[in-house]
């Protein structure tokens, strides 16, 4: 122990050996019609890996038409990869649209406790008295369910569980906003 209190990079390179990681993913949004996402995952070599990502594969997103010819890489989505962020379309991040985080939206709510064994490993969303499990494979026991974002129509949630990003496209059907809850611009 005494050599780790010395030589705290020897803690960092054995956590790095471990796979393990400090760093989480970053959020960025989703386009405003929530057709793509985009986040960033960070690397072992302190490099950020940038993803947009289609939010439903029955739905062309409406990202610049560049990306539409990039080679995608397909897991849980489809996306886009750029190992260099300085290599994305250019002022991306002024489409983005991100919400505040929140457990809770338009009369839907995110159970704090994930399922983590069985057919339905994830997150489970609640409204109306229905539930909805969204997929997350890999998690643990002691796995942390960290931060929520709704989309504004209602029809997608990204979480960061254990800083790792996963996405949703709700089934659920939750109370719209009263458009008296609307600010009126001036």
């Amino acid at each position: 122990m005494t050599c780790l209190r010395r030589f705290p990079s020897l803690l960092a390179l054995a956590l790095v050996a471990a796979g393990l990681s400090w760093a989480n993913d970053v959020f960025h949004g989703w386009s405003k019609d929530g057709t793509y996402l985009v986040y960033e995952t960070p690397t072992h070599n302190e490099l950020v890996e940038l993803h947009f990502c289609q939010s439903d594969p029955q739905t062309t997103p409406s990202w610049p038409a560049a990306l539409n010819e990039l080679e995608r890489l397909d897991g849980s989505l489809s996306c886009v990869r750029f190992m260099d962020p300085n290599r994305a379309p250019y002022q991306w991040k002024t489409t983005m649209l991100l919400p505040s985080p929140t457990f809770d939206a338009q009369g839907m709510s995110l159970k704090h406790e994930l399922v983590t064994d069985g057919e339905e490993a994830g997150f489970v969303v609640e409204a109306g008295g229905k539930k909805q499990v969204c997929g997350a494979s890999g998690l643990l026991d002691d796995s942390k369910l960290q931060k929520a974002w709704w989309h504004p129509s209602g029809r997608w949630l990204a979480v960061l569980i254990d800083g790792k990003l996963r996405h949703c496209k709700l089934t659920l059907k939750g109370t719209p906003p009263a458009k008296g809850d609307k600010k009126k611009k001036k």
